[in-house]
């Protein structure tokens, strides 16, 4: 009876509100597993196209999510010379969580999501 209700959940169909689910999940699992956030932007990145624009909204904000979040980070690396960069690390990572979890709530309501070209909240 679970395992129904997690195919529901979570789908590898292209184009399907299971599939931007899934990739929403990988990038927040990616936070603690090296590697799954840039496998789940790869999904993104082959679903951008498919479903309808609603999703492929959802596709661009999960990409913009990833790249946004890479470019953080490399900036507070190259600021942890002068000791705040851990600081903008950090607060990259709140962004990045808090931005997942408005497209996931986005995604519920099946709404597309606000702003995916923002590089604030």
């Amino acid at each position: 009876m679970a395992a129904m209700k997690l195919t529901t959940l979570f789908s590898l169909q292209k184009g399907t509100p299971g599939y931007a689910r899934l990739v929403y999940a990988g990038l927040l699992a990616g936070l603690l597993v090296p590697g799954l956030n840039i496998a789940a932007a790869l999904l993104a990145w082959l679903g951008r196209d498919a479903g309808d624009a609603m999703l492929q909204r959802h596709a661009l904000n999960q990409l913009h999510i990833f790249g946004k979040s890479v470019i953080y980070v490399l900036i507070g690396l190259v600021l942890t010379y002068f000791l705040f960069g851990v600081l903008i690390i950090m607060a990259t990572i709140v962004w990045y969580i808090l931005r997942l979890n408005k497209g996931l709530q986005a995604l519920s309501a099946g709404a597309p999501p606000e702003n995916p070209e923002s590089w604030l909240f």
